[in-house]
């Protein structure tokens, strides 16, 4: 097991969990009558998975295409 595929495990790990705390606190949110809310601190983790998930998925798939030319 090299070092990419410990990268390619990270991505898929922080999608899993990424997705899971935003709809996880989605569940938990009042109605959207209630009004603006604050971004909990649950919902700014997850998202930062996801960026960090889905620009690491672009990375991989550039570096991919790169390599096939």
């Amino acid at each position: 097991m090299g070092a990419f595929d410990l990268v390619i495990i990270s991505v898929i790990v922080a999608l899993g969990l990424g997705r899971f705390l935003v709809m996880r606190d989605q569940r938990r949110a009042p109605p959207p009558e209630a009004g603006p809310r604050k971004p909990t601190p649950q919902r700014i983790a997850g998202r930062v998975l996801l960026g960090y998930a889905y620009a690491m998925a672009l990375f991989i798939l550039v570096r991919f295409f790169l390599s096939r030319m």
